[in-house]
């Protein structure tokens, strides 16, 4: 097995996986994911016992490169065997035709019932599916508990008023004033959609949705309304009115792992990097909580394939390793090993949850949580990068603080962007 790992894309040394002299199949796999790099030489480790002639090739970048990479290798034939991505690259290369349907042993193990109906209908594209599952993408509320208790506070928030008055209580500033830990580490920067990704972690609890489908099939802003306003407000906030967070103070899993910032929104893997960094922190997971008494508690739900590319010259071999990867056994393995959490059905989680408790709203959410999701739309990446583009510079604007009616002009110039993206593609509508 060769590995390329790490936050570019580079080869790293040779495993044998057989003791032929040379493999009679060899399989590309590329990821955006390096922390699955280990997992993909445990399966094609596994995968050799059984199948010694083939070998498998991995390369892994950062997510954002791995984009950019898979939407110039793929249509020239180039590419990978096979790949993980996220839905909005994936519907790209549906609609171009340069994915095939899954045939028809794959379609059938599909929809076996080692997935739900929700993770199923994702996967289906016009007459056929397309690809398999392999993990999902879920955000939770992180909280460091020993922060909590030197606050004198015993359990995380109830609601998005509580988050604010915790917070305070938990930010620490040095002699200076110079913000020493956060309260809470939002996404206040960073690269692409990433960061609308993460204010609708806001936006949804507040009422509202980046995008509204009409009757007609076409879409609009869900936004430019008072959940919108609430959303935008919270951050200045945050930034400006509580000080709370900081865009010059560590962020993000780096942040919680070391001890900080008291509380993130965040997926799964941040148990792994927690395991690596700093596996004494007290810490406890939970949904991320309602906006209010009378809110519903939502949460994101981001199933993420995994893609035999249409112009493979080794498309069996490609079935045969995803349906492998994908089996109960390398399932739990995914979790386990990376934080991830697998999106298949009939996975026994008592021996992860007795090692990691904090795994257990991940693993086995509450039933009454409302889920959202992305739309599987080819325009869907666009419209986040651009209003990504503004949101940074809207939350530490002055004239935003204090200031609703700019808060409200701001969040309207942010539905006019989604709007006119939707316009492009003409699929804007709102009848």
């Amino acid at each position: 097995l060769k590995v390329a790992a790490g936050a570019g894309i580079a080869a790293a040394g040779g495993i044998a996986m057989s003791k032929k002299a040379r493999a009679a199949t060899t399989l590309n796999i590329w990821t955006g994911y390096p922390e699955l790099v280990p997992y993909y030489k445990s399966v094609a480790e596994a995968y050799a016992k059984t199948k010694p002639d083939v070998t498998v090739n991995l390369l892994s970048s950062s997510l954002r490169e791995m984009e950019q990479k898979l939407s110039a290798a793929i249509p020239t034939g180039t590419g990978p065997d096979i790949f993980d991505i996220g839905s909005g690259i994936a519907i790209k290369f549906i609609q171009a035709k340069l994915l095939d349907n899954n045939p028809p042993d794959v379609d059938a193990y599909l929809k076996s019932g080692a997935w739900n109906k929700f993770t199923v209908d994702w996967f289906t594209q016009g007459s056929g599916t397309v690809g398999l599952p392999l993990l999902e993408g879920r955000a939770q509320m992180f909280w460091n508990r020993a922060m909590f208790r030197e606050a004198g506070l015993s359990a995380p928030p109830k609601d998005f008023g509580e988050i604010m008055q915790f917070a305070k209580k938990l930010t620490k500033f040095d002699a200076t004033g110079k913000m020493t830990r956060s309260g809470i580490s939002m996404r206040l920067s960073g690269q692409g959609s990433g960061i609308t990704e993460k204010f609708r972690f806001v936006l949804e609890p507040a009422g509202g949705t980046l995008l509204v489908k009409a009757a007609s099939g076409k879409y609009h802003n869900g936004f430019d309304n008072d959940a919108g306003r609430k959303a935008l407000q919270f951050y200045v906030d945050v930034v400006q009115k509580d000080k709370v967070d900081d865009p010059k103070v560590p962020h993000d899993a780096e942040a919680f792992a070391t001890g900080q910032t008291a509380m993130l929104f965040r997926e799964a893997w941040v148990i792994g990097e927690i395991k690596k960094k700093n596996p004494s922190l007290d810490y406890g997971v939970v949904p991320i909580p309602r906006w209010d008494a009378s809110g519903p508690v939502k949460g994101i739900i981001q199933p993420w394939g995994i893609y035999v590319n249409g112009k493979s010259r080794q498309k069996e071999a490609s079935w045969d390793f995803i349906k492998f990867l994908t089996q109960p056994a390398n399932a739990f393995q995914i979790t386990n090993m990376t934080g991830w959490v697998s999106a298949r059905q009939g996975v026994d989680w008592g021996p992860l949850l007795k090692e990691t408790p904090q795994f257990e709203s991940f693993v086995k959410p509450p039933q009454d949580i409302v889920l959202f999701s992305d739309p599987i739309l080819p325009f869907w990446d666009e419209i986040q990068t651009r209003i990504a583009d503004r949101l940074p510079g809207m939350f530490i604007d002055p004239a935003l603080n204090g200031n609703p009616a700019k808060v409200a002009e701001a969040v309207k110039s942010l539905a006019t962007i989604c709007d006119n993206v939707l316009k492009q593609a003409g699929a804007y509508g709102t009848a």
